[in-house]
């Protein structure tokens, strides 16, 4: 509990100051632990165009669609809230035999990109979590004070050992709210430009041009690193429906029990089961995992 509370109060004097140091909203030991791993860990050299889009932009759209897959199901998903009345983001459920098939061929078909990411990390990637929604309009877009779903600029504040992958459930146009980026090349530009502070604090009508908006087909996968990129959940005119899926990057041996998770476990709150090695609460962890990694290889 301890380090929990040190945690906390780190985590909440550091923000202010890696954004003005380095236009990041990170811990400062977690800039400090991504920078040596993009440096020391991983590897950008290879030859593969959409994985250098994402260690260059920490974000890539996956030249695979997963549209027959969701076809199959789409009409069998259900709004899971019994109440619905003023909800902004309602979430979508399956039949516990569905989502184990779903799952299963999402495997299947992303086995291959999800090869060439372990060959980048030198790691083995595990799909942790799966999550779908169904994001309704409300009429605070322009409110800084308000946020429903994650509707504000914001980095997830975890270790670049945490990513996600984005599968459309249906077509999604600039009208639909479709998730919105800022490509790590565009960052410093983003700060200045937007006057960021703060998730709640910062200008609404910068350069535009700067947001990547991950509109698309349904089936469309986009990969994005969530701790390393500015992002937010765009406000739809229409409905939005998206699936997310949790890649989770890290050493086998952390991995037992977790690896094994059954397919239909995978749509439950794992968030415990990989906390310490994307979400650790203090700098000696950090540090430990840091140094695990780098003696970690890739099974093959």
């Amino acid at each position: 509990m301890l380090g929990l509370k040190l945690y906390k109060y780190f985590d909440l004097n550091s923000k202010s100051l890696s954004v003005k140091l380095f236009n990041q909203r990170l811990p400062l030991i977690y800039i400090i632990f991504n920078f040596l791993y993009r440096i020391i860990k991983v590897n950008p050299k290879i030859n593969d165009e959409e994985i250098l889009k994402f260690h260059n932009s920490g974000f890539v759209k996956i030249n695979i669609s997963l549209k027959d897959e969701i076809y199959e199901f789409k009409d069998k998903f259900f709004l899971k809230n019994e109440d619905k009345k003023d909800k902004k983001r309602i979430l979508l459920e399956l039949e516990d035999k569905d989502k184990k098939i779903l799952i299963t061929k999402i495997k299947k078909k992303l086995s291959p990109f999800l090869n060439k990411l372990e060959n980048y990390f030198n790691c083995d990637c595990i799909i942790s979590d799966v999550e779908m929604w169904r994001n309704y309009n409300h009429g605070d877009k322009y409110d800084l004070s308000k946020e429903h779903f994650n509707n504000h600029f914001h980095q997830d504040s975890y270790l670049m050992t945490y990513n996600k992958i984005f599968v459309n459930l249906m077509d999604i146009n600039e009208e639909d709210g479709p998730l919105e980026v800022i490509p790590r090349e565009n960052r410093s530009s983003f700060v200045k430009s937007f006057n960021y502070k703060d998730r709640h604090k910062y200008d609404l009508f910068g350069d535009q041009s700067l947001i990547k908006k991950n509109t698309g087909k349904l089936g469309n996968c986009c990969l994005f690193s969530s701790s390393q990129i500015f992002h937010r959940a765009g406000v739809p005119k229409n409905h939005r429906d998206n699936m997310q899926i949790i890649l989770i990057i890290f050493p086998k041996k952390y991995s037992e029990g977790l690896d094994k998770i059954d397919d239909i476990k995978l749509f439950d709150d794992n968030f415990k089961s990989y906390q310490k090695f994307t979400k650790p609460y203090s700098i000696l962890k950090v540090i430990s995992l840091f140094f695990t990694l780098l003696k970690y290889k890739k099974n093959t």
